[in-house]
């Protein structure tokens, strides 16, 4: 009886699978028909140069007391 339902369910298995490889995805080929920009065309450049807000923030951290460390418990 068990192989019977094990032979069963593997075959429906089976046919799940390949019914899904038919090879066949219906995604439309397109050619370029131009130029096309690659990935690092498309980039704008970023600066490594802080902002001045960036540095504010930067200055108001350093200047903040580091808090002292808490006793374990």
């Amino acid at each position: 009886m068990k192989s019977l339902v094990y032979s069963t369910l593997g075959l429906a298995l089976a046919v799940g699978v390949l019914s899904g490889c038919s090879g066949s995805d219906g995604v439309p080929i397109v050619t370029p028909s131009g130029p096309t920009a690659s990935a690092d065309d498309q980039r704008t450049p970023q600066s490594d140069a802080l902002t001045s807000d960036e540095a504010a923030l930067i200055s108001q951290a350093e200047s903040e007391p580091i808090p002292a460390p808490l006793p374990d418990l």
